[in-house]
């Protein structure tokens, strides 16, 4: 009787992460309702400004409305990357150590500059379940081609990869799901692994690749011929036949509507609970609310308008060509 189990997800789980944006990840925004009242116009008691709830002093002027979208407000209470930390992410997510994205969660939300290294970076890594990684966050798969024999010249993109053990944990076979199959049966084939054309021997290469004809699934049979499978890149982890186009990312930049970030918190197109959680997942007495336009405004403008040489404290810019049709939702 044989096992699988997933060494790339494996590899990931040792890094001790929580789901990328996901699982007990929903924080942003959020912290202790008492803590909302640092935030400007939060329309809340003790509003900075004074013009929200009972902390005002104008005399009971009824609150801001802040269900709609204010760009001038937004442009003032958010000028840079510091004021949207400080108002908008550290409430709930990085005033303390252990709270869910400071050293809980993935990604580390701590800092400007932590905000800053979620650029590119890959959605979904670090989740539990490999079915639970969403289609958007599937990422372009490296290939794989069969150097000689019958299938010489044959190369397919690899969907994922799964240890193949015995009962007694032995190992037996890498398992290799290919977008396409061989069209001849083929044992111990030479084979590589490519990035973007290139062969590189660091992700894999050998002669104990086993084929059968026509089947999407191979199997290599020496366990060093893969040194490290969590380096390979899959393109379809979640092993549902659909591959990755490789745009997902949580922070894509000048593609605010493209980035994990902005998907998660409006609730769209996305598998996972909207953030921020109702509640914080450490502490059930802290209520989160959802961002506000104006708040949702300014962390799609930063993204929408990020530039190459942008530090971690750069001011937000809101009048690049790709910022006009933002309205603080989708």
């Amino acid at each position: 009787m044989s096992h699988a189990t997933t060494p790339a997800l494996l590899a990931l789980l040792l890094g001790g992460g929580i789901a990328g944006l996901g699982g007990l990840a929903g924080c942003i925004g959020g912290g202790q309702v008492d803590a909302m009242e640092h935030r400007p116009d939060s329309g809340l008691p003790g509003d900075a400004d004074g013009d929200g709830g009972g902390g005002g002093g104008d005399g009971g002027a009824q609150p801001t409305n802040y269900d709609q979208l204010d760009r001038a407000r937004a442009q003032a209470k958010f000028p840079d990357t510091t004021a949207l930390m400080r108002y908008v992410i550290a409430p709930g997510c990085a005033a303390e150590r252990n709270e869910c994205h400071f050293n809980e969660d993935f990604p580390d939300l701590s800092s400007e500059g932590n905000l800053l290294n979620l650029l590119e970076l890959p959605c979904n890594q670090q989740v539990g379940e490999r079915t639970t990684i969403e289609e958007f966050c599937e990422r372009v798969g490296d290939e794989l081609r069969i150097s000689a024999g019958a299938n010489a010249g044959f190369q397919a993109r690899v969907g994922s990869i799964t240890a193949i053990t015995s009962a007694t944990g032995a190992f037996q076979a890498w398992e290799v799901r290919l977008e396409r199959g061989p069209t001849a049966a083929q044992s111990n084939a030479t084979f590589q692994l490519l990035r973007a054309g290139t062969a590189l021997p660091a992700l894999g290469a050998g002669s104990s690749l086993q084929v059968s004809a026509g089947q999407a699934t191979v199997r290599i049979t020496r366990e060093a011929d893969l040194p490290d499978p969590a380096q390979v890149r899959q393109g379809d982890e979640n092993q549902d036949g659909h591959f990755g186009a490789g745009t997902g990312f949580l922070v894509a930049a000048g593609r605010a509507r493209d980035s994990y970030l902005v998907r998660r918190l409006l609730g769209q197109d996305t598998a996972r609970q909207r953030m921020p959680l109702t509640l914080n997942a450490d502490t059930v007495n802290e209520a989160n609310r959802p961002l506000t336009p104006d708040e949702m405004y300014a962390l799609m403008s930063w993204i929408n308008c990020l530039q190459p040489g942008d530090g971690p404290y750069s001011p937000i810019r809101y009048d690049c060509p790709e910022n006009q049709s933002n309205t603080g939702g989708w």
